[in-house]
């Protein structure tokens, strides 16, 4: 497996479910099976095939999570093409930027309102020839799904082995994707992250964390950044199914909802969660926050002896269970009561929110990476895990710091550089190794500790 359409088609190949995706449509989870996701996929990448869209070629996609945007990404990545996603939240002068930057000529929109939103630029867009639609009826002079998906039945009508044939000439150094910095620190720049980019980190990451085909993920980051894209590749290629959050603001329903065993998250929820346990605890009776500081300093007793992978004294794991039946189970049931674990990144995750959920048997795993690393360089797994640090490098990953502290990064999983930028390009990597901006260590036993950003590098 080296490129994206390889890992699609090992997964429908290899993981035939009833339910690999699903989404909330009119108030309960409607899933779709492989074979439609199959089907779904052929028919759009044919689609834009027929619109004379191949390799090479851009497509934007301004959309919210759905599985729409799942298969419309692959259907672009599967023929070649190369996907922009733009955040949902930008205003229409950014997408305007980053269309003309990318040289888009598709743009893809959720909705009427993310419609309205690029048609108001439709005179400063000039490359963009087509406007698709992926909900509802599309107005004129704009495709919708489903004709686009009619345009991909007339071509695998005369041609049913066109989607496997053009497949296979995608190559591990084709473009993937241009995905464009926040430009917090300047203007925004595309970072080219290839389909050997992409794959590498997925390999790596599902070697060293556990995916599997009986675990279901709920998705709420949004696609259009790195993380949440390639964790999307990552449980697909392993049979995971993916279930769609309605948006950040239902995420705690949806949980219950969904019954999730894995959750990909940023540290703003972990505290969003520990500051509500905490406010319905201090605002109890005394005799429930006795039981709760006690439930929990047993807890991380045995939390710590666990990931020490010490043997837990019979009285201390008689207390633990009690600790559990009394306050841990009422506060897991919350999450749908299935997780196994989380993943987090995206910011640094405070030590002790880490620990405070290791003590009711909730793993975070934490990581680190950029979105000019695919993202993925360091993370903390079952194996080797230590609060306060972001984990080891991942397989195939070099972390070297220089003198100023700063973490350089070298590997499979860097990006081709900067779209249309060298200079910037030949600015953060330099013989061989990312300069990654960010200031940190490598502690005794090698795991990566972050403890500031370097200015203006990135």
């Amino acid at each position: 497996m080296t490129t994206i359409p390889d890992l699609y088609l090992n997964t429908v190949k290899n993981f035939k479910k009833g339910s690999l995706l699903s989404s909330k449509i009119d108030g309960s989870y409607v899933p779709i099976s492989t074979e439609e996701f199959d089907r779904t996929v052929r028919r759009t990448a044919c689609g834009l095939k027929n619109l004379g869209h191949g390799k090479g070629d851009k497509l934007i996609i301004l959309a919210d999570n759905s599985p729409e945007w799942v298969i419309i990404d692959f259907a672009n990545l599967c023929i070649g093409g190369i996907t922009v996603p733009i955040y949902p939240t930008l205003a229409s002068e950014q997408v305007r930027y980053i269309i003309n930057d990318s040289d888009a000529r598709i743009a893809v929109c959720s909705n009427t309102d993310q419609l309205d939103k690029v048609l108001s630029i439709k005179d400063r867009i000039p490359q963009v020839s087509t406007f698709i639609l992926m909900t509802g009826d599309a107005p004129e002079g704009v495709l919708s799904l489903r004709e686009i998906r009619e345009k991909g039945d007339e071509i695998l009508d005369k041609e049913p082995a066109f989607f496997e044939n053009t497949a296979s000439t995608v190559v591990p150094g084709d473009l993937a994707s241009i995905i464009y910095t926040s430009g917090t620190t300047g203007i925004p720049k595309g970072v080219m992250l290839t389909h050997g980019n992409f794959v590498s980190n997925v390999k790596a990451l599902t070697d060293i964390v556990p995916f599997g085909v009986k675990d279901t993920a709920l998705s709420f980051l949004p696609l259009s950044h790195v993380l949440e894209r390639m964790c999307t590749f990552a449980f697909l290629s392993t049979g995971t199914s993916l279930a769609y959050a309605e948006s950040v603001d239902t995420v705690a329903d949806n949980l219950m909802e969904v019954r999730p065993t894995i959750m990909v998250s940023v540290p703003r929820l972990f505290d969003k969660i520990y500051s509500k346990v905490m406010d319905n605890v201090l605002s109890s009776s005394t005799l429930k926050k006795k039981i709760f500081f006690w439930s929990l300093k047993v807890g991380k007793r045995a939390a710590e002896l666990r990931l020490q992978k010490k043997k837990t004294p019979f009285g201390l794991h008689l207390k633990r269970s009690l600790a559990h039946r009394l306050v841990f189970s009422k506060i897991i049931a919350k999450t749908g009561g299935r997780i196994y674990f989380f993943v987090s990144g995206g910011a640094p995750l405070s030590k002790d929110i880490a620990e405070f959920f290791s003590a009711m048997g909730l793993i975070i795993l934490e990581g680190y990476g950029l979105t000019e690393t695919s993202p993925v360089l360091a993370v903390n797994t079952f194996d080797n895990i230590k609060f306060g640090t972001v984990g080891k490098p991942i397989p195939g990953v070099e972390i070297k710091i220089t003198e100023e502290g700063e973490i350089l990064a070298q590997g499979p999983n860097v990006m081709k550089g900067y779209y249309k930028l060298e200079t910037e390009t030949a600015e953060v990597i330099k013989d061989g190794w990312l300069c990654t901006g960010d200031i940190g260590f490598l502690d005794d036993d090698g795991f990566l500790v972050i403890t500031d950003r370097k200015k203006d590098v990135i």
